[in-house]
């Protein structure tokens, strides 16, 4: 072993026993046996339909997909993306508020929650990604879209707003990834060989859930709901694979400096972005802001990568005023923030 090797393990080791109590604790109460705990076996769809399918779920066949999404209420539709490792039920809180005034649309992206893994997994990637969205959204038919993505889902809702140009009426970002950027400590830890080669059968939710924990501004806000689901999802058949194959992605697209074609969205842009994020620095909003013409910001003290589950009564609140007035009253929160954002959590 290289001393290299030693230090990053002992960093690990370190860093674990000083944060990971908690997340362990949640990690144990989430799995239904100890080989759940190991990280070895996976859970069965059936197990997992019972508890995260409800008569409100849809299904739809794209790209070899059977994607799984909810459509609920009346009005202007509204399409909601998460991030990575994350589903649909990420979005609760607004779904609630927001579909009495709109048609929402929440669904599990391409390679997660219960839409899963494609029929076939070497066609994941970021252009499968964007491009089975793009045929979801061509079969609901629907134009004057709002669309909302949080993290690699912001990235792709920007990919699709730059190439549907006429079907997008407002864009919300909410700490979207795209830029080149150093990557967190445990991404790169997870892009390494020996991570990579286990992690195509091993993953305990031990990780998951202190993944998670670094993902919160206050991972004292996070539920034990969140935190069992994140650890679920990650044990459903053929996710292990696909989790790694997107820490990858991830990385490449981190250290990939081609240009981004987000200079042709033309929706007006909300960024709303968590100021304490670890995995997509707040300085980012910078390159966004000036790429998309018709954009404002806003932040969120003491919060971190995915606002809108660590801070859902704020971010509706602002996200409802963009719907009513577009960017205007965010006409100075380049330099502002939310004071009040931070004391509110899930």
């Amino acid at each position: 072993m290289t001393a290299n090797v030693r230090h990053i393990l002992l960093l690990l080791l370190v860093t674990l026993i000083l944060n990971g109590c908690a997340s362990m604790g949640q990690a144990m109460k989430a799995s239904p046996s100890l080989a759940n705990l190991g990280g070895i076996v996976t859970i069965s769809d059936r197990w997992l339909e019972e508890r995260y399918v409800n008569d409100e779920s849809q299904f739809m066949r794209v790209n070899g997909y059977r994607i799984h999404y909810r459509d609920i209420g009346q009005g202007e539709p509204i399409i909601l993306m998460h991030g990575i490792f994350s589903s649909l039920q990420t979005w609760d809180s607004w779904v609630r508020e927001l579909s009495r005034t709109h048609r929402v649309i929440a669904l599990d992206m391409p390679g997660y929650g219960m839409t899963g893994a494609p029929e076939n997994p070497d066609n994941f990637d970021e252009d499968n990604i964007v491009n089975t969205v793009a045929k979801f959204v061509e079969r609901l038919d629907l134009d004057g879209i709002t669309l909302v993505g949080n993290s690699l889902g912001g990235f792709v809702a920007s990919q699709y707003a730059a190439q549907y140009r006429d079907r997008v009426d407002r864009l919300a970002l909410i700490d979207p990834f795209g830029y080149p950027q150093q990557t967190p400590f445990l991404l790169d830890l997870g892009t390494w060989f020996p991570i990579q080669f286990m992690g195509q059968w091993v993953q305990p939710p031990f990780f998951v859930t202190f993944a998670l924990s670094t993902a919160y501004g206050d991972a004292d806000r996070i539920s034990d709901r969140d935190a069992y689901r994140y650890v679920h999802m990650s044990q459903r058949e053929g996710a292990k694979p696909i989790y790694m194959e997107t820490l990858k992605m991830v990385e490449a697209r981190a250290e990939n400096n081609d240009p981004l074609p987000f200079y042709r969205i033309k929706a007006p842009t909300l960024l709303m972005w968590g100021e304490d994020d670890e995995w997509v620095p707040i300085s980012l909003a910078e390159r966004w802001l000036a790429d998309i013409t018709r954009s404002a910001l806003v932040t969120y003290p003491g919060v971190g990568h995915i606002p809108m589950e660590e801070s859902p009564e704020a971010t509706l609140e602002d996200f409802r005023r963009f719907l009513r007035s577009g960017l205007s009253p965010f006409s100075e929160s380049v330099a502002g923030t939310r004071d009040k954002a931070g004391e509110e959590g899930s």
